[in-house]
């Protein structure tokens, strides 16, 4: 009978422990939405995007080899400084960009956890990229749903140079 009961009771707290209750489906990833395009409007035919300087940023963060007027990619920024740096190889010419942040913790619910949160300060750019606009300096887990219009920061390459 005790066997029996204990038997029950461990069928009893599995299957309540696996319900669907205790499962993350809010985002915790935060990137930065940026839009890119060449002024004059030029294609940009290749583009790859590196992280510069940072062991949590680093390595190739986005390729796109197929032409078009303007190109958009999900980018993570630091989690350890407060300027977060990107190398663009853009048709063949490269440039760099350092953009500046405030990063906060943000609790994104009990079973999601904490995400970073980020404003956007400023940015440092190389000659070969023409402009920056910050669009949206509020970068969270909810930008990753930004509509294909809408970006936190618009990059436009000199058209000289590219």
């Amino acid at each position: 009978m005790r066997i029996g009961l204990i038997s029950f009771l461990l069928l009893v707290i599995t299957f309540v422990s696996c319900t669907d209750v205790n499962r993350c489906y809010d985002s915790v990833d935060t990137l930065m939405i940026s839009s890119f395009s060449v002024s004059g409007f030029k294609n940009i035919t290749s583009m790859r995007i590196k992280g510069l300087n940072h062991n949590d940023v680093g390595g190739i963060l986005f390729t796109d080899s197929t032409s078009s007027l303007t190109k958009r990619a999900p980018l993570p920024l630091s989690l350890s400084a407060d300027s977060t740096g990107f190398i663009f190889t853009v048709n063949g010419k490269i440039d760099t960009l350092f953009v500046r942040h405030k990063m906060i913790i943000s609790f994104i619910s009990e079973y999601c956890g904490f995400a970073p949160a980020y404003t956007l300060s400023g940015y440092r750019r190389s000659k070969g990229i023409d402009s920056v606009r910050i669009t949206d300096a509020k970068v969270n887990s909810q930008s990753i749903v930004k509509t294909t219009n809408d970006q936190n920061i618009k990059i436009y390459f000199n058209s000289a140079t590219h």
